[in-house]
């Protein structure tokens, strides 16, 4: 196994300009040109630091894709990876190691191979929402049932200590729906499934800090982006949820109206995955990447100075985990600006390149051991700070993290809306 050292985030771009262009397929997979088996990738691999299950990105990324270009491998590394990015991001070569693993991923599930069931369900979180959604007691009953989590274990393969959201019905959307708002300048906020179905606080506190800086905000979809499809290799169930959502954006995109989202995944697929693995690089989907802004980057951008004078004091002592996806915006970690600016908030940094759960990979009962194993080191450094509270702009991180070290975990929007409001965050 490996000795990895975290990672170092770059500076933040200019949040009015795309940081970088996205990529299609066959460009990605170019680059494997560029890999010069340093090492880099294996030394720094969350996954290859607590299992060797699996070889490392170098070995299953570019080093492996030179034979996969002579026709199909019975290599099946490419589902014990992540998707963290990690590797990507350490790259002196810049060598996009994930987004190849990612294209094996597919390309390994398209062929003779087929994704299990359990993800397939995981793939698909608007649907459970809307199912749990209806009845929300009775399916946070059922999925805080002991006995039922092992039959879910044993028979789909979820495993039974998997953090699990509670379901919130539509909250959200009834909320908005009776929801006066200023008349200002106008922007366009993509929720997607985790604020409809499980979160909505992140979505409520967004609007109301938006509204106190004059902005007036709508919500022109709340779909699913796909990423989970995306990320487990299920492409073709992907791409249309792409369209869809491409669709439902490609509107207000044109109106040149900012679009801003409070998940960093979603952000990302927007930004730049729908072109690394559908190739929408153009179009549509081109001018929607174009708008698309984490609302962390789109406050410090474009609204710092103001933001900062409707701060109150906050005492708290609160930590910040950057969750993986952030890396892939090459931004920096615009969310620890913002709660730096906080008056009398305690800031310490997690130190941890990625909490484990990595989307839906640590639900699933056959890597549950590995996410668990990488976040050993974030659960041990929390608890050695004792904090108040933790902060992550990711929902799945957030639920991760909050179920193993037992302390609350928001998002910085809603840090943000308390301190406006000189209140504390919600327990």
């Amino acid at each position: 196994m490996t000795t990895r050292q975290s990672v170092t985030f770059g500076a933040r771009a200019p949040s009015d300009t795309p940081v970088f262009e996205p990529m299609g397929p066959d460009a990605l997979l170019g680059t494997m040109d560029g890999c010069t088996k340093c090492g880099i990738c294996q030394a720094y691999c969350p996954v290859a630091g607590v299992t060797d299950r699996f070889p490392g990105p170098k070995t299953t990324g570019p080093q492996a894709q030179r034979f996969r270009t002579m026709g199909p491998t019975s290599d099946l590394s490419p589902a014990l990876c992540s998707g963290c990015g990690v590797c990507t991001s350490v790259c002196p070569n810049d060598v996009a190691i994930a987004d190849i693993i990612a294209i094996a991923k597919h390309r390994m599930f398209d062929g003779d191979h087929r994704l299990p069931l359990r993800q397939r369900v995981l793939n698909r979180p608007d649907l459970i929402g809307r199912v749990g959604g209806a009845a929300p007691s009775i399916a946070n009953a059922i999925l805080s049932n002991r006995a039922l989590r092992k039959l879910a274990h044993a028979w789909i393969g979820i495993h039974r200590d998997a953090p699990l959201p509670k379901f919130a019905g539509r909250r959200f959307r009834h909320w908005l729906d009776g929801h006066s708002q200023p008349d200002g300048p106008g922007v366009e906020y993509f929720s997607g499934c985790a604020v409809e179905f499980y979160d909505s606080q992140v979505g409520v506190s967004l609007i109301q800090v938006l509204n106190h800086l004059g902005l007036r905000v709508s919500v022109p979809s709340a779909r699913c982006c796909g990423l989970p499809m995306l990320s487990s290799g299920e492409w073709g169930a992907g791409r249309r949820y792409a369209d869809a959502l491409v669709g439902e954006l490609s509107g207000v995109a044109e109106d040149g109206n900012a679009i801003v989202c409070t998940s960093t995944s979603c952000s990302l697929t927007l930004r730049s995955k729908y072109a690394a693995y559908l190739d929408m690089t153009a179009g549509a989907a081109g001018a929607v990447a174009r708008r698309v802004s984490d609302i962390c980057e789109f406050l410090l951008g474009s609204h710092g100075e103001r933001l900062s004078e409707l701060l109150n004091p906050l005492p708290l002592r609160t930590v910040y985990h950057a969750p993986c996806q952030l890396r892939g915006h090459r931004m920096g970690t615009p969310a620890a600006e913002l709660l730096r600016r906080v008056p009398q908030l305690t800031l310490e940094l997690s130190g941890s390149d990625c909490c484990g759960i990595a989307g839906t990979y640590g639900y699933d009962r056959d890597r549950h051991d590995v996410a668990m194993g990488i976040a050993r080191p974030l659960a041990e450094r929390i608890e050695n700070l004792n904090p108040d509270l933790i902060v992550c702009d990711s929902e799945t991180c957030r639920w991760h993290i909050e179920s193993l070290t037992a302390v609350p975990c928001r998002h910085p929007i809603e840090v943000i809306l308390a301190s406006i409001e000189a209140s504390c965050p919600r327990a």
